[in-house]
């Protein structure tokens, strides 16, 4: 094992950007490649990872980094790179760090894995931040909707949020006119499915919705619907259309403003944690729908930190069917 100043060099190239095919051209075509951000939720691997280089154009879509420390390895045909770079956001400069191993492919050292540790902004990893679920919350706060007939018997509400996973790298694959058709579709089966099961679309935010429903259970089932409905449409589709679904449910303050800062806020809260093809739910609506007569079955529970909320909290997978 010995520094290499190769590596060095070759990082040094990498993060300082160019055009996009120079940038594309220093990254593995390896199916082991994988890349890593800041969010639980930017995790890419392979011809997806792959995708997602591509989209970043030479990097100016978080910004310019620029190194400021590189130490690299290497042993026979892998090499490994540590780098302390700034990164420059609305002409605000932040420190962050990056991880990358690498593998000598063909004589030329490629990135078979990066890791960028980015700084806390409204930026993710070379992608538009999700903000969806809190654009459907504030959405629901200034038009305060009618939730009435979302009622249980008891005056709580069952909030359901949905959106579909990585769709910036969808739309960079697919191109807009692709895109549109998929966003009109996936909004036409959210509709339908909720419709069909009692509920209600609060909201519906790009490629994100709100949903309200006045029993647990009745949003369980439907979340498990519209995951189906969804597989079943974008069967055909490369890479596949996926969505994630959080559910929670509390109690309907009369008082809008506290209402949507509790259960609404939970609600998108426990989205956010879920993955792609996944339905998540609070332990609460794990509760009120698991044991009985009811067929619903739940995966062993994961403890989670929720955005904006103390202390640790367990959600539960619905199981697949």
């Amino acid at each position: 094992m010995e520094r290499s100043e190769e590596i060095r060099r070759v990082v040094e190239r990498w993060l300082a950007g160019g055009d996009a095919a120079s940038r594309t051209s220093r990254v593995s075509e390896h199916p082991g490649l994988v890349l890593i951000g800041s969010d639980p939720n930017e995790w890419w691997q392979g011809p997806e990872a792959h995708l997602v280089f591509e989209h970043r154009q030479g990097g100016e879509a978080v910004g310019s980094l620029k190194s400021v420390e590189i130490d690299a390895w290497e042993e026979g045909s892998c090499g490994w790179a540590a780098a302390k770079a700034e990164v420059e956001f609305g002409g605000v400069t932040h420190e962050t760090r990056v991880t990358c191993v690498l593998h000598l492919e063909r004589g030329d050292w490629k990135v078979v894995q990066g890791h960028f540790s980015l700084p806390q902004t409204n930026q993710s990893l070379g992608l538009d931040a999700v903000s969806t679920f809190e654009e459907l919350v504030e959405a629901a706060r200034s038009e305060q909707p009618d939730f009435s007939a979302s009622l249980s018997r008891d005056g709580t509400v069952t909030i359901v949020f949905t959106d579909i996973v990585d769709s910036t790298v969808l739309l960079s694959r697919l191109g807009d006119a692709a895109w549109v058709e998929v966003i009109r579709r996936h909004n036409e089966i959210i509709d339908e499915v909720t419709t069909a099961h009692g509920g209600t679309v609060v909201e519906t935010q790009g490629d994100g919705s709100m949903l309200a429903f006045p029993s647990a259970r009745g949003a369980v089932a439907c979340s498990q619907a519209i995951q189906h409905a969804i597989e079943r449409a974008f069967a055909d589709f490369s890479p596949p259309i996926r969505i994630r679904i959080g559910i929670h449910t509390g109690d309907a303050i009369q008082e809008a403003e506290h209402f949507f800062g509790t259960t609404v806020h939970y609600a998108a809260r426990v989205a956010a944690q879920a993955v792609g093809g996944e339905v998540l739910v609070s332990s609460l609506v794990r509760e009120l729908v698991a044991g009985g007569a009811s067929n619903v079955a739940f995966l062993e529970g994961r403890e989670v930190n929720l955005k904006g909320l103390e202390g640790s909290h367990r959600v539960y997978a619905l199981a697949p069917s």
